[in-house]
């Protein structure tokens, strides 16, 4: 293929995964945003609301490690259009329920459906995309975490202003909708594109890198990469970054209701300035990764960050509610930058053993297993011993995930030479 209409094919590649997971969001963060006006209007308690939540982080997480492994095999096409458009309809469904106790099962159904889309989106990226275009391409797919929450906290915002909380599922699932239209389209138009790639790409799955040298060894399972690799750290460390990045933020909008006594839509429409602030985390950590040029130790200065900020939000977050919405902006660009690191660019680095989606799957799992467990747990903290405790819980949080990331850096400085070497 001509070398124009390759880079314009991964240009579109690039942006068609940039929009679809961006997307996402809209019909992941709206019950986030509703969660205040949800419990006044159906009378619903904080441990309810938080377990609607764990049900969504519940099943996002096992849909993560099930889809995870299936990435590596089925066709991204198929699981990422498919994915959008049952979450869609179980957007749809929220905004059209009228028992409160039926909340969780559609919202449980969301989070399976949202777990179709990171793992394949990865794949595309190890294997439809030349490796000197990956890094740049995954800081890229980065900022899909603030655009998306960002649209999400305006659209919500908007609508919870004029029309309360059903239409703002509604409005989510339709643009769900659309965009797996979108992206059944556009990946159907770069067909000859990819086409191209995958007769570039070793059989085994491995992306294709111009050297199409195959790496030696005996190919490995997945905990045998966990166990060899050291990538138990990174398992450890988005265990708390799912605490801190998704249980947080789902609670965010509440914390700021119930201590300024604002209006849900304010609220939502301040936490817009929290993903503004963290859309600087993930460039923030790519900078940092070059001068530690080591993933974990990036992690944990990341967490340190992370750990001032609630330092300061336990000592003065009562002072004003936008000094407030800053430290947990600060607090989630360092997050974000975490996640840049165990969720795209250390997976990046098992495309050449052609596991980069299992690995994804599998560390995007553990992560949602520590959100669903932080949720629920949450809203019994802050429920029965108030917002105090609940800021020293996170600071606790933070703590343990710097100390394993520096802990993780010797070991996962290996590992990433054996990856390389295909040991």
């Amino acid at each position: 293929m001509d070398e124009k209409l390759l880079n314009k094919g991964m240009k579109r590649l690039i942006r068609l995964c940039w929009f679809a997971y961006s997307m996402s969001y809209i019909g992941r963060l709206n019950f986030s945003a509703c969660m205040a006006e949800i419990m006044a209007a159906e009378g619903i308690t904080k441990v309810y609301a938080g377990s609607v939540g764990t049900g969504f982080l519940a099943c996002y997480g096992v849909g993560q490690l099930v889809n995870g492994l299936l990435g590596d095999r089925v066709s991204p096409k198929k699981m990422v259009g498919f994915g959008l458009l049952g979450a869609g309809c179980a957007n749809i469904l929220m905004g059209l329920n009228t028992a409160p106790a039926l909340m969780i099962a559609v919202w449980c159904l969301n989070g399976w459906f949202q777990s179709m889309l990171w793992s394949p989106i990865i794949r595309c990226f190890s294997r439809w995309l030349p490796k000197d275009r990956q890094q740049k391409a995954g800081v890229r797919l980065a900022s899909t975490i603030p655009a998306g929450t960002i649209a999400s906290y305006v659209l919500s915002s908007a609508v919870l202003s004029v029309a309360g909380w059903r239409p703002v599922f509604l409005a989510g699932g339709a643009l769900l909708i659309f965009a797996s239209a979108v992206w059944f389209s556009g990946i159907s138009g770069i067909a000859d594109y990819i086409a191209c790639m995958e007769a570039a790409a070793p059989a085994d799955g491995r992306a294709a890198t111009g050297a199409g040298a195959a790496p030696t060894g005996k190919p490995r399972g997945l905990l045998g990469l966990i166990a060899g690799t050291g990538l138990v750290f990174a398992v450890a460390g988005i265990l708390f970054n799912g605490i801190l990045k998704d249980g947080v933020t789902l609670w965010v909008p509440a914390f700021i209701t119930e201590s300024f006594g604002v209006a849900p839509s304010i609220a939502a429409a301040l936490s817009v300035l929290m993903p503004v602030v963290s859309l600087t985390g993930a460039y923030a950590a790519v900078w940092l990764n070059k001068k530690t040029n080591n993933e974990m130790a990036t992690v944990g200065v990341l967490f340190l960050v992370s750990t001032a900020s609630f330092v300061f939000l336990y000592l003065f977050g009562d002072i004003h509610i936008v000094f407030t919405a800053v430290l947990f902006a600060v607090s989630l660009a360092s997050m974000l930058g975490v996640n840049s690191m165990l969720l795209t660019f250390i997976p990046l680095r098992f495309g050449s053993l052609g596991k980069s989606a299992s690995v994804t799957g599998f560390l995007n799992a553990c992560s949602y297993f520590a959100s669903a467990l932080s949720s629920v747990s949450i809203g019994l903290i802050a429920g029965s011993k108030g917002w105090n405790a609940t800021v020293l819980s996170w600071l606790a949080v933070a703590l343990a995930g710097a100390a394993a990331g520096f802990a993780g850096k010797r070991f996962w400085g290996r590992g990433r030479r054996r990856i390389a070497d295909g040991r």
